[in-house]
C-alpha cells in the first residue's frame, strides 16, 4: 500500500482535511487544541545522495518566548554514549542535558538538547509525554521558534520511514500484518491499514499531541 491509500483509510475512520493527489503526497490535517496538526510523508537528501524518508507531524504552539527542544530516538546512540558525552566538559554550550538532569527513563536512553534546562525540566515532567516517548522510541521531537516576532514555536516529530515505504519490514511496515495468533493476515488492503497503520499513527500523533501539552502546561 501506498502513504497515500494508508492516509486515505485513516481519514475515512478519523476525519480530518485530506489533501492528496500523486504518489506519496498526502497531507492530512486535524484540529487540535484550535490548532492545526498536519502529518504527511517528507524526504530530504542523505549523506551518500540517497534520499532519507520520514512521516512527519506538525503543529503550531504559542509560547511567552522562543525555545528549542531537541529529542533524538533511542537508537541514535546507547545510554553509555550518551552519559560519556554529557561527562565532557566543554559541551554545555552544545545544549546537552546533564547526567544528572532527572527521568532517567527517557534521558539515559536518548540524546536530548534544549536553550533552556528549567522550562525542559517542567516540560519532561510531563508523565504523558514520557509515556508517548517510550511508545515512540525511534521517533524524533523537535521544537523550534518560527519567523517573525510573535514567540511562535513549530513543535515536530518525525519518525523514519524503510525501503518502499510500507511494503519492506520496519516499524511502519505493512509487508507482514499477523492476528493475535501469528497468522498472516490475508485481509483486504483497507483491513491491513487498519490492523498496522492506524496503531502505528495513533502513537505517532499522540507524541506531537503530549508534546504540545506538556509545552503548554506551563509558564515559561
Amino acid at each position: 500500500m501506498s502513504w497515500n491509500e494508508c492516509l486515505y483509510q485513516y481519514h475515512k475512520k478519523y476525519g480530518g482535511q485530506l489533501l492528496a493527489g500523486g504518489s506519496d503526497d498526502g497531507l492530512l490535517v486535524f484540529t487540535w487544541r484550535d490548532r492545526p496538526l498536519a502529518v504527511d510523508l517528507s524526504a530530504e537528501g542523505g549523506a551518500r545522495g540517497g534520499t532519507f524518508r520520514y512521516v512527519r507531524a506538525r503543529i503550531p504552539v504559542a509560547l511567552d518566548k522562543p525555545y528549542s527542544l531537541t529529542i533524538g530516538p533511542k537508537k541514535l546512540l546507547s545510554g553509555g554514549v550518551n552519559a560519556v558525552l554529557r561527562a565532557v566538559p566543554s559541551l554545555p554550550e552544545t545544549g546537552l542535558l546533564p547526567s544528572d538532569f532527572g527521568f532517567p527513563e527517557i534521558t539515559r536512553q536518548r540524546l536530548i538538547r534544549s536553550d533552556n534546562y528549567d522550562f525542559t525540566k517542567l516540560v519532561l515532567g510531563s508523565l504523558d509525554l514520557r509515556s508517548a516517548l517510550l511508545a515512540c522510541p525511534e521517533d524524533r521531537v523537535k521544537v523550534r521558534p518560527g519567523p517573525g516576532e510573535e514567540s511562535l514555536i513549530t513543535v515536530s516529530t518525525a519518525s523514519p520511514v524503510s525501503g518502499g515505504i510500507f511494503d519492506d519490514d520496519g516499524d511502519w511496515s505493512l509487508s507482514d500484518v499477523t492476528d493475535t495468533a501469528g497468522q498472516r493476515v490475508a485481509g483486504s488492503a483497507a483491513q491491513q491499514a487498519e490492523l498496522a497503520f492506524f496503531p502505528r499513527l495513533d502513537r505517532f500523533l499522540n507524541l506531537a499531541r503530549t508534546a504540545y501539552d506538556a509545552l503548554t502546561q506551563w509558564r515559561m
